[in-house]
Order: C-alpha cells, then structure tokens, then sequence
C-alpha cells in the first residue's frame, strides 16, 4: 500500500493513502509547558496508539461516530498506525474536568482546590494555537467567541458539547470499573465527509489525567510532568493499558 506523508508534528505523523484514508502513527514526543520538560520517551507512542485504539472502539460501540475506519493496528511500510478518515479538524480542544488540577487550580487559587470534586463536569474549550503565535499556549474560548468568530455554528457548537459530555462520561465509567479517577481529560473533534461531528485525532495516556483511585499515584501523564524518569513514565503507561485490559 503506498503512503504519502501529508502532515508531521511532533507527537504525530499524517500519510494520505486514498482520497478518502489516512494512516495516522504515533512519535515518543512528550511536552509540559508548566514542568518545562520535553523530550522523547521511546516506547510511549505504542502504549498510547494501543489505548487510543481501544478508546475509539469503545466510543464507536456506544454509538459515538469517531475517525477510525477499522479496530486493528495496521503495519504499512514497517510503521504501525491506524487507518482513519478524512476530516475537517475543528480547531478547538474540548475539556471535561471532574476534578480540580492543573491549570485550574493555577489560575482560580481562590475558587478552587487541589484535587477537589466537581458536583458536575466543567467544561472548556480552547482554541488550538501554538504558543509561538501570541506568546499564549491555546487560549480559553467562550461559546460567544466560537460562534461570533464562526468557528462553529450554534446548532454544531451544542452538538459538539452534547458529544464533549457523552465522552467524557463513557471515559469516567469505564476507568472507574478498573479503579483509576479520571481527574479530566482532553478531546478533538471534526466534521466527516457528510458533516457528522466525530472524535478525531487521540484519546489516551497523554490526554487524560487519572489516578489510582486508592493511593492517587498518576497513571498518565501527570508522570512526566512530575518529572518522573523516563523508565517510570514508560511503566506508567504500560500500567494504564494493563489496567485496562489492552495487551
């Protein structure tokens, strides 16, 4: 199958195979702006290719569109990747927030603290822009500026929250049943080639924040942020996958 290289960032590489597939691979690329830490940890791009797969799968069998076309890791041209679909990348990262961390905690000290529980989910969205541009990493956006700026209409920008909440609760329960917290996590959503909103781009360690339910150790990437070795950040994400049954 012959693959052309469309697109490469740091965490990712995009080849075009068709005119309707994508082979999506994953780099060993880790970054925290916060712990100004970046770095490559080999190894950690098939632990997250392998829980994003099975994310992705679990999000399809509950009904929720998403950019995979199969359930399997592909090997093309001695790369592993997946085979997803053409998208329009909606350029907005949708949060979910169960608990208080982070950013957050940071930037709200006087409302909020450290790892307290949320009576319902907070959401956010924010713009995806590089911090070279503006000298802001993904500025916030409020539904005024998503709508008034027409990045989406109302109607998609309701549906794209409906879709944020479904996610964000399918993930919650789901770690839950394996004893891990979901603290919050991050998605990415795009418009098909029949302009059906779906999940695109990553679910796994690296945008998810959750913990041992009983002893609060990080099971993602709240690891490398806190500065753990490269070994213990790898062991890390093994143990989220193990958890979770991938193999």
């Amino acid at each position: 199958m012959n693959k052309e290289l469309k697109v490469e960032g740091k965490s990712k590489k995009i080849f075009k195979l068709n005119e309707n597939e994508y082979f999506m691979v994953f780099k060993p690329h880790l970054r925290s702006i916060t712990s100004k830490r970046e770095e490559n940890i080999e190894g950690t791009e098939r632990e997250r290719l392998k829980s994003n797969l099975y994310f992705m799968n679990l999000l399809e069998s509950s009904g929720i569109k998403t950019q995979i076309c199969n359930n399997e890791i592909q090997m093309i041209d001695g790369e592993e990747g997946i085979i997803v679909k053409e998208v329009k990348a909606i350029p907005i990262e949708f949060i979910c927030r169960y608990y208080a961390a982070g950013s957050i905690v940071r930037l709200y000290p006087s409302l909020v603290k450290e790892g307290q529980k949320f009576k319902t989910p907070l959401y956010k969205f924010d713009l995806k822009q590089d911090i070279k541009i503006a000298g802001v990493d993904d500025p916030t956006l409020n539904e005024s500026y998503i709508v008034g700026l027409e990045i989406l209409s109302k109607d998609d920008f309701e549906e794209a929250k409906q879709i944020l909440a479904k996610v964000g609760e399918i993930i919650r329960k789901t770690l839950e049943k394996c004893d891990i917290k979901l603290i919050d996590m991050k998605m990415e959503l795009g418009f098909d080639k029949d302009r059906n909103i779906v999940v695109i781009d990553e679910i796994s360690q690296d945008c998810i924040r959750a913990n041992d339910i009983k002893t609060g150790k990080s099971l993602t990437k709240d690891s490398f942020r806190q500065m753990k070795t490269d070994e213990e950040v790898l062991n890390t994400y093994k143990e989220f996958n193990k958890r979770l049954g991938i193999n």
